[in-house]
């Protein structure tokens, strides 16, 4: 009886002990994606403010630079076939706030709002994403927030976690 009165306890209070916390990371699309910085446009990202768009359209990896620059790369069957982009493709560069370490941040290319593969953001040189459908913008220097809330509570852009080892920038949650 005794026995049982602790197992029924602990089933009870079980569910109490689980957090609500807040990820900085998302996981709700998975990535992987690798590039080597030193390689054009990839070697913009390492300036504070400056952002990459990356995504992959059949056997193409398409990047575009804050100054609208594009560029499209052919990619092996390996990298096709192994590069995941998240809901739209990734937004990857070096924030101007909120980054004592100078780290690389990325973040999703899809709209969070809208939340569908279709509806990309696009970013200027001030480091604001703006969604054409949604009309959301973000700012990419400070953590993807929204700054246009009209009132309404926007989510903050997606962002998943980056890593740069001798030179090799992987995204990967």
């Amino acid at each position: 009886m005794k026995r049982g009165f602790i197992l029924l306890s602990l089933l009870l209070l079980a569910p109490s002990c689980q957090r609500n916390s807040y990820s900085t990371y998302s996981r709700k699309h998975r990535v992987w994606y690798s590039c080597n910085i030193m390689d054009a446009p990839f070697n913009q990202i390492t300036t504070p403010g400056r952002f990459v768009s990356v995504r992959k359209t059949d056997n193409i990896l398409k990047t575009v630079d804050s100054d609208g620059n594009k560029t499209e790369t052919v990619l092996s069957a390996v990298q096709n076939n192994s590069y995941i982009m998240g809901l739209a493709g990734l937004i990857i560069g070096t924030p101007t706030f909120n980054n004592d370490d100078m780290s690389i941040w990325a973040y999703d290319l899809g709209c969070p709002e809208c939340d569908n593969r279709q509806t990309r953001l696009t970013f200027d040189v001030q480091g604001n994403a703006t969604c054409s459908k949604c009309g959301g913008v973000w700012n990419l220097n400070s953590s993807g927030i929204p700054i246009n809330t009209d009132g309404k509570e926007n989510r903050p852009l997606y962002r998943y976690p980056a890593t740069l080892n001798n030179g090799i920038l992987t995204v990967a949650n």
